[in-house]
């Protein structure tokens, strides 16, 4: 780090100083980082908005060819104010050093390196990017190729050093944000899917609140998620005592069939007629986002929730009402702004 330019030695008093600690990377290796704990307490952030996946997603509609660029250690290309770098002191068995680069764990460096990110590729059209990726994608390979020249051409001009291993030019699909965006549209990604179904039975409540949330982050692939949970989910109140039987088995398995069986979603297209179709029953409520494709509709996302106790006693019209609120809210990025869009109900 300190050959890379990335931290520097400390002699001089120091009037901040900062922990050491060592990340475990998925490869095995060690990341040398701070811990800013204190630090964060004082830094005022920018707040700056990232996009949720599908804020990104949903601007791919006609999609057939995609590249993925990835960023080399992000953040360190980020060179740090002089004033900055007194505050990003740490100690060392070795004595201080300070980060000349941002460091890692730094409250407001996300949406600082993610804004950096962004006006990089400010005024290209069919490109965003997430943190230290750029996505980029078009309905023709000419189209795509044409994109992907001026962010090749963005990144020389800015001095960004990609990761030639991670970066993907021209296929097919790729993996993003636990997505794997295809030319027919968006699947969960393969990798999530074999880990949830090798997961072994759940021995207690913790195991089945890491099932219950590695479930819910596909949740939008899920038709009526919260009605496949309903025994899974009552194990986790405070009155139940854990105790595995043959029913919660049967919704286990079955979820982990379901899961194997999923649709693939649609890009969201603002130029198609789109319907947001929900249903209430005893298990919860449920909400698709439907788009038309000649005469027939393809899910764009799905969205479920269990019913509140007072919900659960609700007449059944106003049930459904409540599950036409649901949708709205849930699927607001996608229908706000539309000139018009059809609701269905029971």
């Amino acid at each position: 780090m300190e050959a890379l330019e990335v931290i520097r030695k400390v002699e001089e008093p120091t009037e901040w100083v900062n922990s050491m600690v060592c990340i475990k990377k998925p490869t095995g290796a060690l990341r040398v980082c701070m811990d800013p704990k204190d630090l964060n307490a004082n830094i005022q952030r920018e707040h700056y908005q990232i996009p949720t996946r599908e804020e990104i997603t949903s601007e791919m509609a006609g999609a057939k060819f995609f590249s993925k660029l990835d960023a080399s250690q992000g953040f360190w290309q980020l060179k740090l104010h002089e004033d900055s770098t007194k505050y990003c002191t740490f100690n060392t068995p070795f004595g201080r050093y300070c980060f000349l680069r941002m460091p890692f764990g730094i409250s407001s460096a996300p949406e600082i390196f993610h804004r950096t990110m962004e006006h990089m590729i400010e005024g290209i059209e069919g490109v965003r990017v997430y943190m230290d990726d750029i996505i980029l994608w078009g309905s023709t390979l000419q189209q795509h190729n044409e994109r992907l020249v001026k962010v090749l051409e963005r990144v020389k001009r800015y001095g960004l050093k990609l990761n030639r291993v991670k970066c993907q030019f021209g296929v097919g699909d790729i993996t993003f944000l636990g997505d794997k965006l295809t030319a027919e549209g968006i699947e969960p990604d393969k990798e999530k899917l074999r880990a949830i179904l090798e997961m072994p039975r759940p021995e207690d409540k913790k195991g089945v609140l890491r099932i219950l949330g590695m479930v819910n982050f596909i949740g939008k692939f899920i038709p009526s998620l919260a009605a496949k949970t309903v025994h899974l989910r009552q194990l986790l109140h405070n009155s139940c005592e854990f105790r595995w039987n043959e029913e919660l088995e049967n919704e286990w398995q079955q979820l982990k069939k379901t899961l194997t069986t999923e649709p693939v979603l649609a890009y969201f297209d603002p130029k198609r007629k789109t319907k947001v179709s929900t249903d209430a029953s005893k298990a919860g409520i449920g909400a698709v986002l439907l788009q038309a494709y000649g005469d027939h509709w393809r899910p764009v996302a799905y969205a479920s929730r269990a019913m509140t106790e007072t919900e659960s006693h609700y007449a059944q019209i106003e049930k459904e009402t409540l599950g036409l609120v649901f949708g709205f809210e849930k699927f607001h990025t996608y229908v706000y702004g539309l000139p018009t869009f059809v609701a269905e109900t029971d």
